[in-house]
């Protein structure tokens, strides 16, 4: 071997050697720091289990328990039955646990021989499940039954179902208006897990929306599987709504408590206060209420058809003018159908919101009718102006006051998203 290759050697091993010492000196460091204060594991907690014996045998009567269907917030519980069948007195310790848990009392915190306690699982779901289970684990000194898995499982459902219930949110349509008629919607709200309860009033965010309600008959309870309930029928006035689509809300007061353990108020109760005066007491904050949203279109005497291409919802009276360039701007023409006057159209007066947003009406002389007249409606963007956009929950709107006895306000919605 000639002398490079053996000073190349002997660098490769001088290397090595000093690798070797650091990385000893970092492991023994990190040994000394974790010596310190060693943490005191969980399994240090369970019972011990006797080297010798006599033993206890821990027996459950079972393991696993279903509930069936249960009510969001309502607090149902199983008591599960732990015998001691072995001949030294049993240690029992709760372990962990994804519900509510508890052990009945013990003397001297074992269970002797022959002897049993209780294990109650306790459970109040938040939301619907279609499958729930829950666990909790118990400890023994028990040599062949250490660890003891205690289940219970069911399915959660809605308190309270209604007729077209979307994710616990119902939602209601009215008839399209399209005339001074009334129109109305009859819908139902039930529950298969009271046996009764009383709807305490019914409050419209519209005047032109009224409501009655009624107990659902045996026949109607059996079709929605329900043990009680009621039919709400919603009416709304033309007369009190401006033409175009519209949501409104209505809140239904219950005398279900909050806390299903809770008891029904029968009224508003009164006390004595400190001056001696008698004051009433509004409990309906403790108690559950529901809100509906009723959606409904009122077209009156108007009737408009887009030109090809345009999108417009008759239903909801919203035009959408999709995507653009902001640089570019985006102008769409539609055709609106009067009737019921012989007086041209008037704008009496206008809001738009945003207040760039191009709005026009101009009437179609040429057009030939005994009963109706055309006018041509014209919506738009005007090009350069800056990037935005208006989705749902904030529609751009044009709202118009007209001469029109049967169409005095018309709203038109417009969405869009200019790039």
């Amino acid at each position: 071997m000639n002398l490079r290759a053996i000073l190349t050697t002997i660098v490769v091993l001088i290397a090595a050697l000093a690798g070797t010492i650091w990385l000893g000196r970092g492991n023994s460091t990190l040994e000394t720091g974790n010596s310190g204060n060693p943490q005191k594991s969980v399994e240090d907690d369970r019972p011990q289990v006797s080297e010798t014996g006599p033993y206890p045998k821990a027996v459950v009567d079972e393991e696993l328990y279903k509930f069936g269907e249960m009510a969001v917030g309502q607090s149902l519980s199983h008591k599960f039955v732990l015998k001691n069948e072995g001949e030294a007195p049993l240690e029992v310790k709760k372990g962990n646990t994804t519900c509510k848990c508890t052990l009945s009392e013990m003397k001297d915190n074992a269970v002797a021989p022959g002897e049993s306690i209780e294990i109650e699982l306790i459970w109040t779901p938040k939301t619907p499940q279609e499958t729930f289970g829950q666990t909790a684990t118990i400890w023994t000194n028990d040599p062949k039954n250490q660890e003891m898995k205690l289940q219970i499982e069911g399915t959660v459902n809605n308190l309270i179902s209604f007729t077209g219930d979307s994710l616990g949110s119902p939602n209601w349509s009215l008839p399209v208006m399209s005339t001074e008629e009334p129109v109305s919607f009859t819908g139902k709200i039930h529950t298969k897990y009271l046996d009764d309860f009383k709807i305490l009033e019914m409050i419209s965010s519209n005047p032109g929306l009224t409501s009655s309600s009624k107990p659902l008959t045996p026949e109607e309870l059996k079709e929605v599987d329900a043990k009680s309930g009621y039919g709400i029928k919603i009416t709304g006035d033309p007369n009190k709504f401006p033409l175009g689509g519209f949501m409104e809300r209505l809140t239904v007061k219950t005398d279900i408590p909050n806390n299903l353990k809770s008891e029904k108020p029968d009224k508003a109760h009164k006390h004595a206060d400190h001056d001696g005066h008698d004051h009433k007491h509004d409990e309906q904050a403790e108690y559950k209420e529901f809100v509906i949203q009723v959606s409904g279109n009122h077209t009156g005497p108007i009737r408009i058809v887009p030109t090809f291409g345009v999108h417009w919802n008759p239903k909801t009276m919203v035009l959408n003018l999709g995507e653009f360039d902001s640089k570019e701007g985006k102008e769409v023409t539609l055709s609106m159908f009067v009737e019921g006057t012989e007086q041209p159209l008037k704008i009496l007066s206008q809001e738009i919101v945003p207040d760039f947003l191009k709005f026009e009406l101009k009437k179609d002389d040429k057009f030939q009718s005994k009963t109706k007249q055309r006018y041509e409606l014209k919506f738009g963007v005007p090009a350069g102006k800056p990037s935005m956009s208006f989705g749902r929950g904030n529609l751009a709107n044009v709202k118009l006051q007209t001469n029109h006895p049967n169409a005095k306000e018309i709203n038109f919605r417009v969405r869009f998203i200019s790039l």
